[in-house]
Formats: C-alpha cells, sequence, structure tokens
C-alpha cells in the first residue's frame, strides 16, 4: 500500500476506489448514484455492482493516512451512493479529515471504538451495526435517517458539537439494546426526533449541555421491561417527548404550521428517569404510552423546573413519581392514571397550573388514585398552595377530605367518635344539651317531689328522690373542689408576693452596707492625709441610728405592760 504523503494513486486501485482517492484530494464529493430513486436507495432489494464498490480498508487508509490535497485543497471524504464491503475498522485511530457520507451502503459493522473525529456523518445509510464506544469528536455525529441492523453502541462517547438520530430506524443489538449509550457526553443537543427504536434505548448517567429531543419518537421494546432506561441522566434545558412534525423542510425544534401532519411521541414498553436532573422542563405534551401490567413510568426523584404531565393516561401499568422535586406542574385530569396506578410520596411542587377542566372533585380523586394506603403529606402539600393561591375554601375541602381518609384507617368506635367531633359547632351543641338535660331532670324531679311536701310538712333531708339528692351532691362538691382550687392559688400568690418583698428588702440591707463600708473607705484615706499634714484626725463615723452594723434592720423596742410604755433597755 502506498505510503502517507504520496501524490501517485496506488496501482492496486479499483475504478471506483482511483475515483474516491482523486474526490478525496480535491476535498470534493464522490457521486455514484444513478438518478434513479428505486435502484439509488441504500435501503432497498436492488444489488449495486462492483462499479458503485469500495473496500472498506481503502476507506480507512484514505482516513487514517490522508493523502496530501491537491492545489492547496483540504482533503476530506465526502461520499454519495457508494457501497462499502468488508468492515470498517479505525478502531484507535485519529481521523483529521472532514467525513460525510450520505445515501451509502456499508456491508458489514462499522467499528470506531476510542477513535477520534473532527466531525463524521452517516446519513440516509444503511448500516449492520455502529459499535464507537469511547468515541471522541470534536463536531458533531450525525447518523440522521440511517438503518441499522444489530445496533448502535456509544457507551462512554464523548461529542463535543450535536448527537443526531432524526427520523433513524435502529434494531436490537443481541444484548436487547437498540442504542447503548450509558456515560454519553454531548457538548450541545441529542436530537432523536422520529426516531424508530424497536429494543431499550439505554442512556445510564448520560450528560446533555443542551436539549434532549424525542419528538414524534416510536420506541418500543417487546423483549424486555423498558424501551426508554436513562436513570441519573443529566440534562442543562429540557426534555422533549412530544409530537413533532412529518413536513419535509421542518427544521428539527421548529413549531409545525397550523394543519401539517404530525406524529406523537410514543413508547411501547416502560420508561425510567429515575434520579434525573432536567433544567428548564420535561416536557409530556402528547406522549402516548402503552405499558404492561408489570411495567412503570418511573421517574422517581427527578428534579426539573417544570413538568408538563399532559399525555395520554396509560390503561395499564404505574406511574411513579416518588421523591420527585419540580416548581411548576402543569397537568391535565386526563393524563393521569386510576386508583392504585399512581405513586407520589415524596412528590414535592410549588405551583400548580391545571389546563382544561379540572374541578377540586377531580384532585380531590387524583390525590385517592396516588395514595391507596392514607398518606398526609400529599394533602397537606395541595391545600396549602391553594391556601398560598388565594383558595381558602378549597383548601379547607382538602383538609375536610384529608380527615375523611384519616378516619377511615380507625376502628369503628373511634371512627364515629372523630366524625361526631368533626361537624361543625358540635362543641357548643353538646354542651347545650348537657346542661338542658341535667336542668329538665332538675325540674322535673322538684315537681315530682313538690306534692309530698305540700301534703307532708315532717319530710326531711332523707325523703328527697335520688336524683334530686346526686344533683345537690354534684352541685356541692364542685363547689367545694373550686373553693378549694381558689383558696390554693390565693396562698400561691400570697406567698410569691412575701418572697419578692423578702427579696427587695435583703436587697435594700446589701445596697447600704456597700454604701456605708465605701464611706468608711473615704474617712480613713481622708485621716491618712490628714495624719500626713500633721492634722488631727476627723471626727468619728455616725451609724445609721436604724441598723446595727452587720445585722438587718433593728427590731422596734419591746412593750410592756398594760399601757404599752416602752420598756428600759
Amino acid at each position: 500500500m502506498a505510503t502517507a504523503g504520496t501524490s501517485d494513486p496506488p496501482a492496486w486501485l479499483t475504478e471506483a476506489e482511483m475515483g474516491m482517492w482523486q474526490a478525496f484530494r480535491n476535498g470534493s464529493v464522490y457521486d455514484l448514484r444513478t438518478g434513479d430513486g428505486e435502484v439509488d436507495d441504500p435501503h432497498g432489494q436492488h444489488p449495486w455492482g462492483p462499479e458503485r464498490s469500495v473496500r472498506a480498508r481503502v476507506v480507512a487508509w484514505l482516513l487514517l493516512h490522508r493523502p496530501p490535497g491537491v492545489g492547496g485543497r483540504l482533503s476530506c471524504l465526502k461520499l454519495r451512493g457508494v457501497q462499502i464491503t468488508d468492515v470498517l475498522d479505525v478502531a484507535g485511530g485519529t481521523v483529521a479529515p472532514y467525513v460525510e457520507l450520505k445515501q451509502c451502503r456499508l456491508e458489514q459493522e462499522v467499528l470506531i471504538p476510542k477513535a477520534r473525529f473532527t466531525t463524521l456523518r452517516l446519513v440516509d445509510c444503511s448500516v449492520p451495526r455502529l459499535a464507537g464506544d469511547r468515541v471522541y469528536t470534536e463536531g458533531d455525529l450525525d447518523l440522521s435517517r440511517c438503518r441499522f441492523q444489530r445496533g448502535v453502541r456509544l457507551t462512554g462517547a464523548h461529542i463535543g458539537g450535536d448527537l443526531l438520530f432524526n427520523q433513524a430506524v435502529v434494531f436490537r443489538d443481541r444484548r436487547g439494546n437498540s442504542i447503548a449509550a450509558d456515560g454519553l457526553s454531548v457538548g450541545q443537543d441529542l436530537q432523536a426526533e422520529l426516531l424508530e427504536s424497536h429494543g431499550q434505548l439505554s442512556l445510564h448517567g448520560a450528560t446533555v449541555g443542551g436539549s434532549f429531543s424525542l419528538r414524534g419518537c416510536k420506541l418500543a421494546n417487546p423483549y424486555g421491561q423498558r424501551a426508554l432506561d436513562a436513570p441519573q441522566m443529566t440534562v442543562e434545558r429540557t426534555l422533549y417527548m412530544t409530537p413533532a412534525s412529518l413536513a419535509d423542510r421542518l427544521l428539527p425544534g421548529q413549531t409545525p404550521a397550523r394543519g401539517s401532519r404530525v406524529q406523537r411521541f410514543e413508547c411501547q414498553g416502560g420508561i425510567r428517569l429515575d434520579d434525573g436532573l432536567f433544567g428548564d422542563a420535561v416536557d409530556m405534551d402528547g406522549a402516548r404510552c402503552v405499558l404492561e401490567s408489570d411495567q412503570e413510568m418511573s421517574l422517581r426523584r427527578v428534579r426539573t423546573t417544570e413538568l408538563r404531565f399532559l399525555g395520554e393516561a396509560p390503561e395499564r401499568g404505574k406511574v411513579t413519581l416518588s421523591g420527585a422535586k419540580v416548581l411548576n406542574l402543569i397537568d391535565r385530569s386526563t393524563s393521569w392514571p386510576g386508583p392504585g396506578r399512581l405513586q407520589i410520596g415524596g412528590f414535592s411542587y410549588e405551583s400548580l397550573v391545571p389546563l382544561g377542566s379540572f374541578p377540586l372533585s377531580s384532585r380531590l380523586e387524583w390525590l385517592a388514585a396516588a395514595t391507596p394506603e392514607y398518606d398526609p403529606e400529599p394533602y397537606e402539600q395541595l391545600a396549602t398552595i391553594l391556601r398560598n393561591g388565594g383558595q381558602h375554601a378549597d383548601a379547607r375541602r382538602i383538609h375536610r377530605a384529608q380527615q375523611r381518609r384519616w378516619r377511615a384507617t380507625l376502628p369503628w368506635p373511634q371512627r364515629a367518635w372523630h366524625a361526631v367531633r368533626a361537624v361543625p359547632g358540635i362543641a357548643v351543641v353538646l354542651w347545650a344539651v348537657t346542661v338542658i338535660a341535667l336542668l329538665t331532670v332538675a325540674w322535673r324531679s322538684t315537681r315530682a317531689v313538690l306534692p309530698d311536701i305540700s301534703h307532708s310538712a315532717g319530710l326531711g333531708p332523707s325523703d328527697a328522690p335520688p336524683v334530686v339528692v346526686a344533683i345537690v351532691s354534684l352541685i356541692t362538691a364542685s363547689g367545694v373542689l373550686i373553693g378549694g382550687i381558689l383558696n390554693g392559688l390565693a396562698k400561691f400568690v400570697r406567698a410569691r408576693g412575701q418572697n419578692a418583698s423578702d427579696i427587695v428588702q435583703v436587697r435594700g440591707q446589701a445596697d447600704a452596707d456597700l454604701i456605708r463600708a465605701q464611706a468608711e473607705m473615704r474617712r480613713a484615706e481622708a485621716d491618712m492625709l490628714r495624719a500626713r499634714a500633721g492634722l488631727p484626725p476627723g471626727e468619728p463615723f455616725e451609724p445609721d441610728p436604724g441598723s446595727a452594723p452587720g445585722n438587718g434592720p433593728l427590731a422596734p423596742p419591746a412593750l410592756s405592760g398594760a399601757d404599752g410604755a416602752p420598756t428600759p433597755p
């Protein structure tokens, strides 16, 4: 094989390979299409002969050894309608030229693990299998409209620009995965609009620097539990699972014009987005999920600014939002599954924006469906949000519904008692009934005893009816109890007052002692100054006649005798 840098083509090249070599050096497109759409279809059954075939090793030689360009042109590989035979293997190599293959057939698999590309585009090509573990591209990896018979593997790949799977058709590999891209890193957008996936789309721990678009996708995995398995995924902007236009000239992500034909997102199999982080939103407007009884749409512990749960309610399976945290929940009453198939334990949201008719009765049914076993948290959260929004009457209805759910978990005697207590104003009614009943009994008992009193004046207290005796005893006992309580309270108050008085008196005596000590110190200092000056000492300090040194206040003189004259000391 010729060495790198040669300007002459190798003699062993076929005519088709010679044309490819020359187009590579010129940086031009090498097009072998006939113009017949049926014949040129790379996914069709029409055979392509040797005149349209090049060997995979020649393509790899051009990519890895890069013959110099002609006339200062930048060499690159641009093929149209070309068939590549054998296995195209550039594993671990550095491919500097720009690579673009359109409407080409590759007879066997493409191996690019650990290879480095600037930009790689395989558009509308037929590829048996693509293996690109830990492949690195500085620019885009474009696989739009390709058909992969045995899957795509991009585990640990790093894509500096966009990763495109728009309108691609991918069938499963021997492990059941259509696209295996665990640990994938995409610098900008991951676009898979109108993708058809027959197997599991696996994106464990993938990171997307822009948006992840699954608009108009059809995901189906009849061979396993999940059609989309993307736990711990990070998307800086929005995950779209929404309809896409089928218009040919509509750009990816562009809003379709009124009246244009659209295809909605459809998933046959489970979805797992657990522990995902989505910066702007998770948009499920118009999505349709077909689940089996043992499958679920799982969004456990998802973090996002906005959840647009606006799809079609699955007829079977479960929807799980346990532990998810969103700021805005936008939903429809027809988007949620029935009782026992919705789990929202620990699901928190700060604002609620229902679209269409979503009355409070339907919202209560939604809470009941989400909590097969009583859980107060969803009720309290919804009541708080309604109350913060000024809907106090609806918040009270939510609270009453919560109390009814709680009472349903109690034994029937407690249930009956709490049901009676929950009646508005029941406490006042019960006290009124009790007082009226006691007065009625007392009045009837008094009327019953009055005739006997009028006929016999010799009746004593023991002759009164038992009911009257009981009422009188109850009133007497109540009076004694109340009197004892009041007496104890008065003693307590007096004791606290006496203690406060004693504390004030002790504090006053301490302050007086301190003042006298300070005066003595000043007098001693004055005597020292006088002695130094040769003067006699000053007058001695006269103690306070109302107190004795070292003691508390002096006691008043004792009284003696009938006239109360003071006894001399």
